[in-house]
């Protein structure tokens, strides 16, 4: 009697197939991903909606339709295909991985479930197999129907055929053949069209991410999978690089001057940039703070280049995983290496960039964009769905397009671009069993996160170009020649045509002259002209001078007359510019009011910014007198009603703070005089309460020495509060990534000098020239905007003060000191 055991029934294998993949395009990509990992240099496949199988010993020659993959890789001989081929999830791919081995040529292989022959049941009803193992004799064909794995038989019951292919010409390798195709349509018509796009972004059309060759012929029809060749990537207007390695992000890139065109202000650029290749306009950005390093290109068909390095411990947010070392802290969850690159197209006008790439006209260059438009993640040359594919914009290149500060940066509809991932390398990043994108771990979410970081530091270079580009533009006419209102160019119309008149008196008292000398020159030359014998000779040579000077004399009197006329135009022109005068200066008041209204946009940013640092400060305060109420004895029943006022107060503060009427007339700020050590200690009573719980101290550096300032105390107290939430982040980062660490801010003062700065491992280099621009920083983008530095700057410079980040370096080879200069607000 056998002992009991488990057994399954076949019905369960069709039901798990049809589970594991989405569609036809899936399925071929898992089978294609089967020759890569059999060391084949190309993998063939060839779709046929009509005929009955190839092979003379096909077992299903009456089906109709089929789909056959065919390679050079390694083959299979019996035993290959008994004890591993026919065993459902039995994998000895995954045994290499996680043994660290390769296949003869390299490769990692790419499968590890065991499951992808499962995935041909989506494309037919049959399957059979032709393979040949290098230095064998035979080729062996096996073949079975998916029609027969049913309910009522097991697994084990279900008939397979083995046996040798004589006819077979094929030296080494595997043929699949898929017969009896379940859904023939998908392969004609407009659905064709849709599934060759799909398999074309799949299957890398990046040389420098495609490991071996894959065709594809659908009825007879060679099909072009769309491959991005070298000149197609030439005519770029712009070409990014990341490459990540040893826990630092490196990003380099250049783009062509014709990227700062716009379609809107042509003539600035043509006469502010093309006249010289930007020459002038980069002398300007060099005495400019960017947010990144950058010079002109040494490619001289590109106009800048830049670079930029920032290691994954110092990118906000970076999630952490256990260390392998006993007792140690955790580490950063390190993706493992990987190298991106990025194009950047203008696809309309850029005939250019055409002929860099060597190309006829823009219109290849656009077909193919459109086509692989999105940035794309390929793990040893096989796209992982569904980054970048059909539009999927996984970088949320789309929500910078649409904010104001990233106008100008990536468009998800203008680039192309590939991460390339290896699953040597990148193990870490794990895929789905359904192949639909990652699994979310910590090392996929930082894979994510430096993505997006390094999208967002080449937008930040682009807006911060274009907006210099702006301010150099209404620059440069004050310096060459300043216009100073209505009034002055009315005097100087005034003055011009009062010469004029006085031209024209002086034209009229010639033209009088003239005419008496034109008469008397006229009797002269016609008495010589009518008695010659009485003239003597010299009279007769004078004749035709004298011809000459009369005819000169009357083209000046048409000189005359016209100056008449343009003094009189002159004082029409006077009159028209007394008109215009008083609108001119309508106008410059107009555009006063509207430099000020635009300025109300970054100003009801940074209000917005600052007023839930403010509102969270006051709730925090209500909280804690809320907790006092109740522990007093009695209960202190108006401070507690007084609490919970003063929180909803707090929130529907935060909810009106939108509706800021741009007309409000702002009231002068409360001046008051107090010592800055009353403020700093107000600072740190209200912060212990909000650090209870996060052991982050706080203390007064010795050789402090109090003094007064004059000034309002809320607009001082924002500029501190800033700075240390800054640094109550960072802390607690730190905190996070190092067990026992003991976090710890420090102030020290002496007048007029007010300094802070925190233990937490200062400011990365990435950002130390720039920290004080809008929208720097190295906080994800749900945590900060990067205005509160900037705020802070801009609010002591209107006090008379100023900020700065000292150049002291700490432990780290990093600046961390920030000082305020009070000077402007010192008492006495």
């Amino acid at each position: 009697m056998a002992n009991p055991h488990f057994d399954i029934s076949a019905a369960v294998v069709r039901q798990l197939g049809e589970e594991l993949v989405s569609d036809e395009v899936t399925a071929i990509v898992e089978l294609v991903k089967n020759a890569y990992d059999a060391d084949a240099t190309y993998a063939h496949v060839v779709v046929n909606t009509v005929d009955a199988p190839p092979g003379v010993e096909s077992k299903f020659s009456k089906a109709s339709g089929y789909v056959t993959i065919d390679d050079d890789g390694m083959g299979m001989n019996r035993a290959d295909i008994e004890r591993g081929w026919l065993m459902i999830s039995l994998s000895g791919k995954r045994v290499m991985k996680a043994a660290g081995r390769t296949t003869p040529k390299g490769r990692t292989p790419l499968g590890d479930k065991g499951l992808g022959r499962l995935s041909t049941q989506k494309l037919g009803q049959n399957l059979e197999l032709y393979t040949r193992k290098e230095g064998q004799a035979e080729t062996l064909h096996v073949a079975f129907a998916w029609d027969a794995f049913t309910d009522d038989k097991s697994l084990s019951e279900v008939p397979v055929s083995i046996g040798p292919a004589t006819k077979s010409a094929r030296n080494k390798g595997t043929m699949l053949v898929i017969s009896g195709l379940r859904n023939t349509e998908v392969w004609r018509g407009r659905a064709v069209e849709k599934l060759i796009a799909d398999l074309s972004q799949i299957i890398s059309p990046f040389a420098e991410a495609r490991p071996f060759l894959v065709t594809l012929r659908i009825d007879g029809r060679p099909i072009d999978l769309g491959q991005v060749s070298a000149k197609i990537r030439g005519a770029a207007v712009g070409k990014f690089v990341i490459n990540f390695v040893d826990g630092v992000m490196k990003l380099t890139g250049k783009f062509r001057l014709v990227k700062l065109r716009g379609n809107q202000d042509i003539d600035s650029y043509e006469q502010l940039l093309a006249r010289d290749n930007g020459r002038a306009f980069f002398d300007y950005l060099k005495g400019r703070k960017a947010p990144v390093n950058f010079n002109l290109s040494e490619d001289p068909n590109f106009y800048l280049e830049f670079d930029y390095h920032l290691s994954l411990s110092a990118l906000g947010g970076a999630e952490k995983v256990p260390s392998e070392e006993p007792d140690a802290p955790p580490v950063d969850a390190n993706p493992g290496p990987f190298h991106a690159e990025i194009d950047e197209f203008l696809l309309r006008g850029d005939e250019v960039g055409a002929k860099l790439g060597g190309l006829a006209n823009t219109n290849e260059v656009r077909e193919i964009v459109q086509l692989h438009a999105g940035i794309k993640v390929f793990r040893d040359g096989f796209a992982i769905k569904p980054y970048g594919l059909n539009g999927e914009d996984w970088l949320r290149l789309s929500a910078q397009q649409t904010s104001a500060s990233s106008y100008y940066g990536l468009r998800p509809q203008n680039i192309i671009g590939f991460v390339s991932i290896s699953e040597a390398a990148n193990g870490h990043l794990k895929e789905k069993t359904d192949r639909e994108g990652f699994v979310s771990n910590p090392y996929s979410q930082n894979f994510r996160r430096i993505m997006i970081h390094a999208v967002d530091m080449i937008g930040s270079f682009y807006e911060w170009t274009r907006r210099n580009f702006n301010t150099y533009k209404a620059a440069l006419p004050e310096q060459t020649k300043p216009f100073e209102g209505g009034r002055k160019a009315i005097a100087d119309a005034e003055s011009v045509a009062r010469r004029l008149a006085s031209y024209s008196k002086a034209a009229r008292s010639l033209d009088t002259n003239a005419t008496a000398a034109r008469q008397k020159i006229a009797a002269v030359t016609t008495r010589i002209q009518q008695a010659p014998l009485l003239s003597s000779a010299a009279e007769r040579e004078l004749a035709s001078l004298l011809t000459e000077a009369q005819q000169a004399l009357e083209a000046s009197q048409v000189l005359f007359s016209d100056l008449a006329g343009y003094a009189t135009e002159a004082k029409e022109l006077a009159d028209i510019v007394a008109v215009l005068s008083p609108r001119l200066d309508v106008l410059a008041d107009q555009l006063q009011d509207f430099s000020e209204l635009a300025g109300l946009g970054l100003l009801a940013e940074a209000l917005s910014h600052e007023v839930q640092n403010q509102t969270d400060r006051l709730m925090q305060k209500a909280s804690a007198a809320v907790t006092r109420a109740k522990r007093s004895v009695p209960p202190n029943v108006d401070l507690l009603v007084l609490g919970q006022d003063v929180t909803a107060a707090a929130s529907a503060l935060r909810r009106q703070i939108g509706h800021l009427s741009p007309s409000l007339r702002y009231q002068r700020d409360k001046i008051e005089t107090f010592p800055v050590s009353k403020l700093i200690e107000d600072i740190r009573e209200h912060f212990a309460d909000r650090w209870a719980n996060d052991g982050i101290q706080s203390e007064i550096a010795s050789g402090s020495a109090d003094f007064a300032v004059k000034t309002n105390r809320g607009r001082l107290t924002q500029v501190v509060d800033n700075i240390v939430l800054n640094a109550e982040y960072w802390l607690k980062e730190a905190r996070a990534r190092e067990a026992g660490f003991e976090p710890k801010l420090t102030i020290a003062y002496t007048s007029p000098r007010l300094r802070l700065w925190d233990n937490a491992g200062g400011i990365d280099a990435a950002v130390e020239d720039a920290l004080f621009e809008p929208f720097i920083t190295l906080k994800p983008k749900d945590e900060g905007r990067g205005l509160g530095l900037f705020i802070c700057a801009q609010i002591l410079e209107s006090m008379g003060c100023a900020i700065s980040l000292l150049s002291e370096r700490n432990e780290h080879g990093r600046r961390y000191i920030f000082e305020l200069d009070l000077s402007g607000i010192v008492d006495g």
